[in-house]
């Protein structure tokens, strides 16, 4: 190992972003009495669970839940699930913290305008359900407590395994890689609709691919099973137009993509099979058999069967293969070269990695 080479560890490469944004629920506990059940009538708490009833509007409320799945987008699209919160490379910390400051902003805004709001909100919630005005009016809080509910907070955090458990923080890290796969599986999911029983492929359809796209490309580091992957992803949107629909051989060709990247089990074999050099016969995939049927039916009667041993499900589908340069023997989650840092996080935190932890 040359000593003019820094061997950057991925803890070190990638800062923990800690996401807290508690939404108050509107809700309070359904008690018997609220039905007005005499204490005999009463089931025993073994039996019945009584769940909530709400007190607020819970249309008031959505505006909250949608920014909080906002900040949630914001790091997964730079970043992967770690530990309770989303690891993102440092060159990625100071967009994203920039993109997070905003949601704040616009978070605190909603709250301010929902607690001046709050009692009109309240009356017109009980006005309602007249029926039910006793049972709303006893359930009713007072807005400066409700005004605790709601809280936006992100916080950059470095981490670092305590010396004593070196250990536990190395398998959680190995198994990125494999989350990264899962996540990126759950985005190209969003395209069935857009694929199945279609000739053409729409630009809202390709920014889904470029959705993935980017992802994989910032987390290309991590594990080494994603550059072989990320290859034929860029030609083909390389070779995608930039408006208008997608048709013909390009459009089978991000057909036969969606169903490798629909799957993590298969992208991750299929992403060390190339970084192998070898790809194993993929298994008889039902799935796949029948959205072939449904291009043929469809008017597509030059898609084949695959016999090609890559595990896409459509020969035409295939990019044409791709020159790359040789991929050195993986090195483990702790001992990988990464790029220096651009961004130094914000914070220095030891974080004793346990059961408890988040």
């Amino acid at each position: 190992m040359s000593t003019t080479t820094p061997i950057i560890t991925l803890t070190e490469a990638m800062t923990l972003i800690s996401l807290s944004i508690p939404i108050w629920g509107g809700r309070k506990t359904l008690r018997p009495e609220d039905l007005g059940l005499a204490a005999a009538d009463r089931p025993t708490a073994d039996l019945v669970h009584w769940g909530s009833k709400r007190i607020c509007n819970p249309e008031a409320l959505r505006i909250f839940h949608t920014l909080k799945g906002q900040a949630e987008r914001a790091c997964l699209k730079v970043g992967t699930r770690f530990l309770g919160g989303f690891l993102v490379p440092n060159d990625q910390v100071a967009g994203l913290s920039a993109e997070l400051e905003g949601l704040k902003t616009r978070f605190e805004h909603e709250v301010d305008a929902f607690l001046a709001g709050y009692d009109a909100e309240i009356a017109d919630w009980i006005t309602r359900h007249p029926q039910w005005e006793r049972q709303l009016r006893e359930a009713v809080e007072p807005a400066g407590r409700v005004a605790t509910r709601f809280a936006f907070r992100y916080r950059p955090l470095v981490i670092r395994p305590a010396e004593a458990h070196p250990g536990t923080l190395a398998e959680d890290a190995a198994e990125l890689g494999g989350t990264i796969f899962h996540e990126v599986t759950q985005i190209a999911r969003d395209l069935e609709k857009s694929l199945i029983g279609q000739t053409q492929l729409s630009q809202r359809a390709l920014g889904t691919f470029r959705r993935v796209r980017d992802k994989l490309a910032v987390l290309s580091f991590v594990d080494p099973r994603i550059p072989p992957v990320l290859e034929p992803l860029e030609g083909f949107l390389q070779r995608a137009p930039r408006s208008g629909p997608v048709s013909g051989a390009l459009f089978r060709e991000g057909f036969g993509l969606w169903l490798l990247l629909r799957d993590e089990a298969r992208l991750a074999r299929h992403g060390a099979g190339l970084l192998a050099g070898t790809a194993a016969e993929p298994p008889e995939d039902a799935d796949a058999t029948e959205a072939l049927d449904a291009l043929e039916a469809a008017g597509e009667p030059d898609v084949e069967r695959s016999t090609d041993p890559l595990p896409d499900d459509v020969a035409a589908a295939v990019p044409a293969p791709v020159t790359r340069p040789v991929v050195p023997e993986p090195l483990s989650a702790f001992d990988r070269p990464a790029l220096p840092p651009t961004v130094e996080p914000p914070m220095d935190l030891e974080v004793f990695v346990e059961d408890s932890f988040f």
